[in-house]
This record gives structure tokens, sequence and C-alpha cells, in this order.
């Protein structure tokens, strides 16, 4: 054979080599190609996409409580303050001595009088307040008796009392708000609210003039210190406590 038949069967045979190296990548490609899971498009509408929301704030731990709303009643402007629990009112043009009722502060040259009155100023001078009667409409020096309320709701005797400004003082048939009045005080003496800070100088109960009867009393203990300490002080039996002459005080109370 001459070599250069022996060259061109090399070359044919490294053809064939070729072509079938060829074949056999295509078809392995093909296999590959059908066991593949097919592949699949997602919609833009499903594509996970990222929202920015603005952060809720938590609750208030102590939110503002709301204002109340005043009972019904007659509305005044307050022209004048004359102590803690005096005022003067206008109603339709014409002017009205008002005392406040169930409460009494200090009177001049008593311990926590300017207190009083500056706070009660604070409170209601010429402010529009609401009037509220109990049973009766004046006292024996005729003024009026009311509760008073300012328009946001605040109860001013009630405040005057919370804030150790006034004692709890009953007058019948005027007894309304009498338990509500007792709790409020003994709130403040608890907390040495205004006087109550001050035992020393304002001691347990007025002796200045009659104020109490049994009733103003929750036992007869309250009533014995009362009743003791204006003997003590005063020298009498300011407030009659003492029904019998025995030395002891409201003998029906608990």
């Amino acid at each position: 054979m001459s070599r250069g038949s022996t060259t061109d069967n090399l070359r044919m045979h490294h053809h064939r080599n070729r072509m079938f190296c060829c074949l056999a990548a295509a078809c392995l490609s093909l296999i590959l190609s059908a066991c593949a899971p097919a592949a699949t498009s997602t919609p833009s509408s499903e594509l996970p996409t990222t929202t920015l929301r603005a952060e809720t704030p938590p609750p208030s731990q102590s939110a503002p409580s709301l204002a109340k709303t005043p009972p019904a009643g007659n509305e005044a402007l307050v022209t004048r303050v004359f102590d803690g629990d005096t005022i003067e009112v206008e109603i339709d043009g014409r002017a009205y001595r008002l005392r406040y009722i169930g409460v009494d502060t200090p009177e001049r040259e008593e311990p926590f009088y300017q207190e009083a009155l500056d706070f009660n100023r604070r409170l209601v001078e010429d402010q529009t307040v609401i009037l509220v009667g109990d049973v009766s409409d004046t006292d024996q020096y005729g003024r009026l008796l009311r509760y008073v309320y300012l328009e946001d709701g605040t109860f001013v005797n009630a405040e005057l009392m919370i804030n150790g400004m006034a004692r709890l003082v009953t007058f019948p048939p005027d007894v309304a708000q009498t338990a509500n009045f007792r709790e409020l005080q003994r709130q403040a003496q608890e907390s040495a609210a205004g006087m109550w800070s001050r035992p020393d100088l304002v001691g347990p109960c007025d002796c200045d003039r009659n104020l109490y009867d049994c009733r103003d009393f929750e036992t007869q203990a309250e009533a014995q210190t009362c009743y003791d300490y204006c003997m003590e002080t005063a020298g009498r039996d300011v407030h009659r406590l003492d029904g019998s002459g025995t030395g002891q005080a409201c003998k029906s109370l608990p």
C-alpha cells in the first residue's frame, strides 16, 4: 500500500470519530433536557414585593382623661372671690353672693386662709360656672347655696376638699354630697394635702363656731377627738357633741 493511501485512511478514521463524538454529545444533551423539570414563568403580579408600613405607636400608658360634662344647672359668671368658699356671681345681669355647699375653708387670720383664697381664685375668678342646688336655695345670710362646676366639668367644691383647702361641713338638708366630701377629706388627710400638712396648726376640726353635729363623724372616736380638741382650745363644747354632759361625744356612733 502506498504512503498516500495510508494517510487518507487515517484522516477518514479521525473524521468518523469526531462525527461519532458529536452525535453522542447531541444525544446526551437531548436526554438531559428531557429529564430536567420544565421552567415556569411567574407573573409579575405574583412576585414577592416589599411594602413599607409606618409603625403604629403603642397606646399611651397614661392617656389623658377626658373632661367630664358638668351636670345640668344655671350658668353664671364669677365676678368676685371673697375667700375660699364664698364668691360673687352674676346671673342675668344681677349679682348674688354664693356660698359653696358642704365645704368650709379657713377664716381670715386662720392658718391656710390665704392659700385657700388663692386656690379658689385660680379656679373660678372670671370664669363661667354651672350652679347646681341641693334642697335649700339660700342660707340664713341670704347667700345662694350651690355646688359649683367649671365648664370643663371640674367640681370646685370637691377640688377644695381633695387639695386640703377645706374641711367637711354639713348643714342639713343640703347633704347630697356629704359622703363624697367625707371620702375626699380622708384622702387629703392621708396624703397630708394643704392644711392637713400642718395638723399642729389646724387641729382635727374647727372650733371657732358651731359647724358640726354627730352626723359629720363616722365613729365615736373621731367625734371625741374633735370634742376634746375644742374643750382644750376653746374651753367649751362648741359643736354640742356631748348631749348628756358626761364628757363623751356622740355616744350613739360606733
